[in-house]
């Protein structure tokens, strides 16, 4: 498995916001997390698996969702945080592993629900535990 960028240290912070950005392909759901947004005490953080890379970046500001209508690419948002009930709670830990067709980011926060982001032969799902 290899990283690139600089995991943050989010480990006791507060979760503000956990948005998964997907991706459809003229109508057909390809993936629901193809981009994961973080933020924590303000801090928004970009998160994408890909082929057993995990990819770490700072972002700017809250994502938004967004298109590319000629070629039929839409990329919806789902705020996981809200659907999982996370928002609000802190985060106990990330584990950050390499599996035997990709990679997994597992996150674990104080009230128990766990967020699995899983990539498998290039394709990046959300689970909620």
């Amino acid at each position: 498995m290899e990283i690139i960028g600089q995991p943050p240290e989010l480990a006791g912070l507060k979760c503000e916001a956990l948005i998964c950005e997907g991706f459809v392909l003229k109508g057909r759901a390809v993936t629901n997390a193809n981009v994961v947004y973080l933020c924590f005490p303000g801090a928004w953080h970009k998160l994408i698996l890909d082929c057993g890379v995990i990819i770490w970046r700072r972002s700017e500001r809250a994502p938004e969702p967004w298109t590319i209508s000629d070629r039929g690419w839409d990329y919806p948002h789902v705020d996981v945080g809200f659907a999982a009930d996370v928002v609000g709670h802190h985060l106990e830990k990330y584990d950050m592993r390499a599996t035997t067709s990709g990679c997994q980011v597992t996150f674990l926060f104080d009230n128990g629900r766990s967020v699995i982001i899983d990539n498998v032969q290039d394709q990046s799902e959300y689970q909620i535990c």
